[in-house]
């Protein structure tokens, strides 16, 4: 009984540092990459006058 229950804690201990990453990357940020400024399209923004802001009281 206490080899299956050491089995569990080391399991779960094995899952914990994987899910935060010691073994290399979190796996919750997989596909998440970091754009160049070079990939956004600066053609489309359009740099205008300043909108004035409404107070409200």
């Amino acid at each position: 009984m206490r080899f299956f229950f050491l089995v569990a804690v080391l399991l779960n201990l094995g899952l914990l540092a994987y899910g935060q990453g010691v073994f290399g990357p979190v796996p919750s940020a997989q596909g998440l990459e970091q754009r160049l400024l070079s990939e956004r399209n600066e053609q489309l923004v359009v740099v205008g006058e300043p909108v004035a802001q409404i107070r409200v009281p």
